[in-house]
């Protein structure tokens, strides 16, 4: 029989042009969403203002005694000027399968699957903000290190211990009951944890015969059976087992712009001709009254 094709001097076939580039999955969560946004700052210090009137009440009697005051006090809140600056040379991709999706002139304003790159950028920078709010920027604390016992937080009751299936249930309960009585009917009452503590508590629930409880917004955040408090997974918790409660709206969250906080420019610039992206955003957190919230206090 005639020899038929030698193909010894040919690498291995692989199609790497049949499907699109696909991003890389980003863990998002949405925080932000239930806390207090305020907009319009620059970067610096600013102060929530709070006052608190104290009214006496004593028996009817002729004369005047007054000794009832009114006390305004602050609490400061820090907002970082932030930024994330990429340099691209789309050259770089001409040696590589990517070339086939390129202009075949010599500019370099143009990028393969930009629209695919640049939702990658954004999900992460929704993820870095999330970790911002829970963990800070530097010397500047998030929440994490803002909620906490030294700073007039409750501790919950019982034992604080990570969450386990046979426990999270009680363990939840527990951060809910320490939660000030001020507040304990306020409807926008959260719970923050990690996607690890939360998917634990959601097999703890059925592992209860509690498997019915409410699901709000799909199954990304649940009520806490048997209580008013919503239930929300932070990526800026991944690997810990701190845990708060309390009234979401007493936390502040404040920027310069809304829309700067999870968009990128994308530009070519032709002086030194590459491509860029660019984002620039301002970002602090604070909390009104520390002593509303509780937590478990773990690390």
């Amino acid at each position: 029989m005639a020899a038929g094709f030698n193909t010894s001097a040919l690498p291995a076939y692989t199609d790497q042009l049949s499907l699109d580039l696909i991003a890389k999955v980003v863990l998002k969560t949405d925080l932000l969403q239930y806390l207090d946004l305020r907009t319009g700052f620059t970067s610096g210090t600013f102060t929530i203002n709070l006052v608190d009137a104290a009214l006496p009440v004593s028996a009817l009697s002729c004369g005047w005694t007054s000794d009832g005051e009114v006390t305004y006090t602050q609490v400061p809140v820090t907002i970082e000027s932030l930024q994330s600056k990429t340099e691209l040379c789309p050259e770089d991709l001409r040696n590589v399968y990517q070339s086939a999706f390129m202009n075949a002139g010599t500019g370099n304003d143009f990028i393969p699957f930009e629209e695919v790159i640049t939702q990658s950028y954004v999900d992460k920078l929704a993820k870095y903000n999330e970790g911002f709010l829970i963990n800070g920027f530097g010397t500047t604390d998030g929440l994490k290190d803002i909620i906490t016992v030294a700073n007039g937080a409750n501790i919950a009751v019982g034992t604080p211990a990570a969450w386990t299936v046979s426990n999270a249930v009680e363990q939840a309960l527990n951060i809910y009951d320490a939660i000030d009585e001020a507040v304990i009917n306020r409807d926008d009452l959260i719970m923050v944890c990690s996607p690890a503590n939360y998917r634990t508590l959601v097999r703890a629930l059925v592992a209860q015969n509690l498997y019915h409880f409410p699901s709000v917004e799909g199954n990304e955040v649940m009520i806490l059976p048997g209580t008013n408090v919503k239930i929300v997974m932070s990526s800026g918790l991944v690997g810990s087992n701190y845990v708060f409660a309390g009234p979401s709206k007493m936390i502040i969250a404040a920027t310069g712009l809304q829309d700067e906080l999870d968009s990128f420019v994308f530009f070519y610039d032709q002086g030194i001709d590459v491509m860029k992206f660019r984002a620039a955003w301002r970002l602090g957190v604070g909390v009104g009254e520390v002593n509303l919230f509780s937590t478990n206090g773990l690390a």
